[in-house]
């Protein structure tokens, strides 16, 4: 297993594991795996706002309770066929939105693998975060154009709602499908993990009964940065959006909901009358 510290300039520097290795796995791009041409590399990445100029060799007391912005590279496998997907490189530390574009236009050309373009198909969270930014840099700075771009459906009610938009955009929904799918694929074992530092985050995830959406999240004083950026990867993987899940339920009637007094965003508000929509539609 070779191990690279990433530097300011942009550079792997190789480090060498005989003359001391820190606890700290921040700030580090891990490859448990080297790239090989005929792959299939995703790259789920989950920025954060992080600590600007933040440098691994200048750590601050307690700035690991900043959230890591991760990056997360598997490599698809084919379960038909008893192959899992393999974790294959692993990078998080708690940089900003931009530096965070920088690690991963490297990181996604190293493992371009059978990608035409030499590019691993990055999934960025762009919303609600600070992803935008990072997607935004990777594209008009390094030409990065292997980005993911969701299945959405229109209805008459909102039929602008139907265009697509690139990179991942966080709603009830969308969490929803993200942890229940992402988790069930790495129980049932079609996922091979190779960083201890995931899984110890994996380990600190608790159920998110406050949203009452399915999802799930790190405890109190943890960090789930890595799982999200690890779920995002599997998800675009195996092109989970283009699955449409059909659920049956009863049309009741009832009072409107009066929507300015409630504490939805509008993302949620827009969900809620889809489905809404869609359940008129099925009765």
């Amino acid at each position: 297993m070779n191990q690279y510290f990433v530097s300011n300039c942009g550079k792997l520097e190789p480090r060498n594991l005989e003359t001391g290795f820190e606890l700290d796995p921040r700030g580090i791009v891990w490859i448990f795996e080297p790239p090989k041409p005929g792959a299939s590399y995703f790259m789920g990445v989950d920025p954060a706002r992080g600590i600007v100029n933040w440098d691994r060799k200048l750590r601050l007391q307690d700035d690991d309770r900043t959230d890591n912005g991760c990056i997360e590279v598997v490599k698809k496998g084919n379960w038909e066929r008893g192959i899992p997907d393999v974790q294959v490189c692993e990078f998080a530390a708690p940089i900003d939105a931009e530096e965070l574009a920088d690690v991963a236009n490297a990181i996604g050309r190293v493992y371009g693998g059978n990608n035409e373009d030499g590019q691993a198909m990055a999934i960025i969270e762009v919303w609600p975060g600070p992803g935008e930014p990072t997607q935004r840099w990777m594209i008009s700075h390094f030409g990065y154009t292997n980005l993911y771009v969701p299945v959405r459906y229109a209805n008459t009610l909102t039929p602008e709602r139907g265009r697509n938009v690139v990179g991942w955009v966080s709603s009830q929904r969308s969490r929803r499908d993200l942890w229940t799918r992402g988790m069930k694929h790495i129980i049932q074992e079609r996922l091979l993990i190779n960083s201890p530092a995931l899984a110890e985050e994996m380990a600190d995830c608790q159920a998110d009964d406050w949203m009452a959406s399915d999802t799930a999240r790190a405890r109190w004083g943890k960090h789930d940065d890595r799982v999200v950026a690890m779920l995002l990867a599997i998800y675009a993987a195996h092109d989970w959006s283009w699955e449409i899940e059909t659920i049956k339920s009863e049309v009741t009637s009832g009072g409107s909901i009066d929507w300015q007094k409630s504490d939805c965003t509008v993302e949620e508000m827009y969900d809620a009358w889809n489905e809404r929509f869609s359940q008129l539609l099925e009765s």
